[in-house]
């Protein structure tokens, strides 16, 4: 009731002034004449993020208003409404992405990953399908494309549809997708060690640096994130109770996790097949029929889009075709020694297309072939490569070469101050995180269905390279581990602090001193 009444202050709360803020994010579609700012086109977009802005700022005003101390008996207490608190941690988790956005999520519009999301997002919103987004911009010709997979554009798309068809229209989509990550945190947390965890482990996601950049830089690893979360809570609910309802939803999540990066599949192996096989209190038959339906049901969410590519591309493209064009990045010159020993550089293939052209064939039959060259370039340099694959994990960790973790943010368009904080309170929540895996054994929990998400980082990175992107699964997972290392080390205090305040009782005298 309290986040109804703080939402309806905040809505009611519309000024002249937070409308402009959010239309002169726009520049296609406003006009300054004379001092005042007018907006063309579509107006409901531009409502919406307003409207979004001010109901998170009045949920935090109806929480501020609980946090008053209230008198019971001889204490003074603050009261602990988790349904209060909760959409409060979610409401600021928009406000802090959205001023990030607004003040130092200033990269590029016009390149890269994020314009290929929002031009794709824009082309699927006209009912064009999945097209090269550069060729369509550029001349209208339309090329099959399938270079990133399918879920972020698809979920971007739903804004164009309603006339939010800029690019700031679609980072703010990008935040929204990105939110459930803090949600996942929670629940999470609340079904491991109860409320405090949740609310903590929710903070922790609102206040990461490395969570909160990519949503505003318009990358798909927050929508991403999201997914693997929640299906790590089906993991986990599944474990408690062995209900055929949550490993069907671990299977579809890990599928539409791969729509949106095609590395999520390693769970499959790495905690769907592990997960009922630990089920000791299921029959050898039922455990059978419980993988069947997890991974039957993973395949089922892929299957309408490989079925969509089969007849547009010459081979099979599993899930896009970047996965094997990334090899050729991470497998050159550049990359296997000096400065950027397990990086990519694009440098790699632009050479390449100037000494020998562009290969033939469409867009998958010439992933395809820089697949090839990559295997070839690492097969033919294979005493190299255990010394490239250390550099590439130690660099998705931060224990080779950090500093150049900051230095080579421009690449994901991330402001340099943002991934600088990232990494500090990275460390510090690993740390936290080996007291929460103590935390949560000594609790009767086992954490191994969250480490899982750390071990197919690592996988990603010794086959492709080290960078922030992909550890971006395990940063949620991250947080929830590190709430629960406080909350053991805050238990931890209190009970230390019981005993040495606790009355000593003299034996001989049987009086209390």
């Amino acid at each position: 009731m309290n986040n109804l009444v703080g939402s309806s202050l905040g809505l009611a709360c519309f000024t002249a002034g937070s409308v402009q803020l959010v239309a002169r994010q726009q520049p296609e579609r406003v006009t300054v004449v004379e001092g005042v700012t007018l907006i063309s086109g579509p107006v409901i977009p531009t409502m919406l993020w307003v409207a979004l802005i001010a109901a998170s700022a009045g949920i935090l005003i109806g929480a501020a208003g609980m946090l008053t101390p209230r008198q019971r008996g001889s204490r003074v207490a603050l009261p602990t409404s988790f349904r209060l608190f909760a959409p409060a941690v979610i409401a600021s988790g928009f406000l802090v992405r959205v001023a990030a956005l607004l003040t130092i999520n200033d990269a590029r519009r016009d390149a890269g990953d994020p314009f290929f999301y929002h031009a794709t997002a824009n082309l699927l919103a006209q009912s064009r399908g999945f097209l090269e987004p550069v060729t369509w911009v550029a001349s209208g010709g339309e090329i099959a494309s399938a270079l990133h997979g399918p879920a972020f554009p698809a979920a971007l798309s739903l804004w164009s549809r309603f006339g939010g068809t800029g690019y700031f229209d679609h980072q703010m989509a990008s935040i929204v997708l990105g939110l459930p990550q803090i949600a996942g945190a929670m629940m999470l947390g609340l079904l491991l060690l109860g409320r405090r965890a949740a609310l903590v482990a929710g903070l922790l996601v609102v206040l990461y640096p490395n969570i909160w950049v990519t949503d505003g830089t318009l990358f798909v690893e927050g929508l991403m994130a999201g997914f693997t979360t929640f299906a790590t809570v089906c993991a986990y609910r599944w474990r408690a109770v062995p209900r055929r309802r949550w490993i069907v939803g671990l299977g579809v999540l890990i599928g539409l996790a791969a729509l949106t990066r095609g590395e999520a599949l390693l769970l499959v192996p790495l905690l769907l097949f592990p997960l009922v096989a630990s089920a000791r209190q299921l029959s050898r038959g039922e455990r059978l029929r419980h993988t069947v339906l997890g991974t039957g049901a993973c395949i089922i969410a892929l299957t309408p889009w490989l079925v969509y590519n089969t007849p547009r591309f010459e081979v099979f493209v599993p899930l896009s075709t970047n996965s094997n064009e990334v090899l050729f990045y991470a497998n050159c010159d550049e990359v296997y020694s000096g400065q950027l020993i397990g990086f990519w550089s694009f440098a790699c293939q632009t050479r390449h297309r100037e000494l020998y052209g562009e290969p033939p064939g469409d867009q998958a039959e010439k992933a395809l072939y820089w697949r090839e060259q990559a295997i070839e370039y690492a097969t033919e340099n294979w005493e190299r490569l255990p010394k490239v694959v250390a550099a590439r994990v130690g660099r998705q960790w931060e224990v080779f070469r950090p500093s150049q973790t900051v230095d080579l943010a421009f690449v994901e368009l991330r402001p340099k101050g943002a991934i600088r904080a990232g990494q500090y309170m990275f460390y510090a929540l690993m740390v936290l995180a080996a007291v929460g895996t103590w935390t949560l054994r000594r609790r009767g929990k086992v954490s191994w269905p969250m480490w899982v998400q750390a071990l197919a980082v690592t996988i990603t990175a010794a086959y492709a390279y080290g960078t922030l992107r992909f550890r971006a699964p395990f940063e949620p997972i991250l947080c929830v581990l590190a709430a629960a290392g406080l909350v053991g080390l805050h238990d931890l205090y209190r009970q230390r602090r019981t005993v040495q305040h606790a009355p000593r009782i003299d034996l001989d005298t049987e009086t209390v001193a």
